[in-house]
């Protein structure tokens, strides 16, 4: 699951308790803005993080393990090895790939996107700035102008381009040669992206309930 898919799940979690902690949401989405900017993921030292970081994995599990997304991976798979990408490219995109039409699908979520925003806005606070110990001295600077990033494009768009979505996977699997795309690649990807956006959206509430589910029963 994507970083805003981590911030819906977040938020529902929490709106189960009749508010939002913007600290438990930002916590749900570090590990993956680690992994955005190359960085080990930091150690928190304030409560909500922390546990908002353990949520981000559980979700994981959860997420990896559901049925709709391993059918949507499998099915996304089939349809770029079949149009002759490389099978580990067509294992990456998708996994990624998916994960990106599911947040496009999410962003129609509108209290998920305050919370988001919220969540990234309280990230550049000295308060919170002070609990998350990054490893590398300049993962911290890399990481406030991340956040400054995400705040200026404001909430997640529900119905990007191909041709965008397309690129931005290429861009991810840029520094992996064994992965990276090239132009018969590259097409092939948007191509997916327009044929698979409309089932993942539809079958996206869906997904949602399971990893919802297997949350509980991990209670």
């Amino acid at each position: 699951m994507n970083f805003f898919g981590h911030a819906l799940v977040a938020q529902r979690n929490e709106a189960t308790r009749g508010s939002t902690r913007a600290e438990f949401v930002l916590g749900a989405m570090l590990p993956d803005f680690a992994s955005m900017l190359r960085a080990r993921p930091p150690m928190t030292t304030l409560g909500e993080l922390s546990s908002g970081v353990s949520f981000h994995h559980r979700t994981d599990d959860a997420f990896h393990g559901s049925a709709s997304f391993l059918e949507f991976s499998r099915r996304a798979s089939s349809f770029l090895s079949d149009h002759g990408v490389s099978r580990g490219t067509a294992r990456a995109v998708a996994h990624v790939g998916v994960e990106l039409l599911l947040d496009a699908a999410f962003a129609r979520d509108v209290p998920a996107n305050e919370a988001y925003l919220s969540a990234i806005a309280c990230g550049l606070t000295p308060r919170v700035r002070g609990f998350v110990h990054w490893q590398a001295p300049e993962a911290d600077e890399r990481f406030q102008h991340l956040c400054h990033s995400l705040l200026a494009r404001g909430h997640v768009q529900p119905n990007p381009a191909s041709e965008l979505v397309a690129e931005r996977l290429r861009n991810i699997l840029a520094d992996r040669p064994r992965l990276a795309m090239d132009e018969h690649g590259l097409s092939v990807v948007r191509d997916w992206v327009e044929s698979a956006r409309s089932q993942i959206t539809s079958g996206a509430p869906q997904l949602l309930r399971e990893v919802e589910q297997r949350l509980q029963l991990e209670l």
